[in-house]
C-alpha cells in the first residue's frame, strides 16, 4: 500500500461513542484532550463501520517503563457483529519518549490472534485499522 492512500483527514477525524458504550475514556473529544484517545475512540468506530458492528466497549491503558523511557499504549475495542457474534481488537504501540523511534512498534490482534502483518513502526490510520478488522474478520477459518 502506497503512502499516498493516506490523507490529514485520516488523522483529524473526531470520533463520537454512543452514550451506552462502556469505556474508562470520554465518549468524546474536546477542545484540549488527547489525541491518543481520539485515536482510541477512531479505532472502535472504525472497526464498526468496516465490519457492520455495533459498539460495546472500550478500554485505554497507558503504562510507562521508566528505565527505559518507553510508553505502551494498550487499546481493547469490543463490539458485537451483525450475526451476534463477539469482536474483540486489541492494539498496543510501544513510543520511546525521546522520538527514538528504533524500537517503537505497533501491532493489532482480534480475538485474541494476532494479525502476523500488523506490527509495525507507527500505527496506521483508525481507518486502515478498521478495514484491517474487516480483513481479518472475513478471513476464513481452517478447520
Amino acid at each position: 500500500m502506497s503512502l499516498d492512500c493516506f490523507t490529514p483527514y485520516d488523522w483529524s477525524r473526531s470520533y463520537l461513542l454512543p452514550a451506552d458504550v462502556a469505556s474508562n475514556i470520554p465518549l468524546r473529544g474536546s477542545v484540549g484532550m488527547l489525541g491518543a484517545h481520539n485515536a482510541a475512540r477512531g479505532l472502535l468506530i472504525e472497526t464498526c463501520r468496516h465490519t457492520g458492528a455495533y459498539p460495546i466497549g472500550l478500554h485505554y491503558a497507558e503504562t510507562v517503563l521508566d528505565d527505559d523511557a518507553i510508553i505502551v499504549v494498550d487499546v481493547t475495542a469490543t463490539a458485537q457483529l451483525p450475526t451476534g457474534a463477539p469482536l474483540t481488537v486489541h492494539t498496543r504501540t510501544k513510543h520511546r519518549c525521546h522520538n527514538d523511534a528504533r524500537d517503537d512498534d505497533w501491532s493489532i490482534s482480534v480475538d485474541g490472534v494476532a494479525h502476523p502483518d500488523g506490527n509495525r513502526k507507527r500505527p496506521p490510520s483508525p481507518p486502515m485499522q478498521g478495514w484491517i478488522v474487516h480483513r481479518l474478520v472475513r478471513r476464513p477459518t481452517s478447520g
